[in-house]
């Protein structure tokens, strides 16, 4: 999938273009189901993802993302090296 360490291949590939509001896990995980070979996550507040806290949360086997009680960002390991993270600086 990954072509060298940390970079996506995009020849080829089937991918879930970032859209508004579209690129919650749920609908990440989904794509890849139906053969996505990259998916985009919404887009973050780079200032928001600076302050975050990582909490695996064991019962959804995610790796949630918090700051001021509220998830910014969810992940999983079926995602992993299939999804592109998107900051943007305010």
């Amino acid at each position: 999938m990954a072509s060298g360490v940390g970079r996506l291949c995009f020849a080829q590939k089937t991918v879930l273009a970032p859209m508004v509001r579209v690129g919650s896990l749920p609908m990440r995980l989904l794509a890849l189901d139906y053969g996505a070979d990259i998916v985009y996550c919404e887009e973050l507040i780079d200032i928001k993802m600076a302050q975050c806290e990582r909490v695996v949360n064991d019962v959804l086997e995610t790796a949630d993302f918090v700051a001021d009680e509220c998830v910014m960002f969810h992940t999983c390991s079926k995602e992993k090296g299939h999804v592109v993270f998107q900051m943007v600086s305010m």
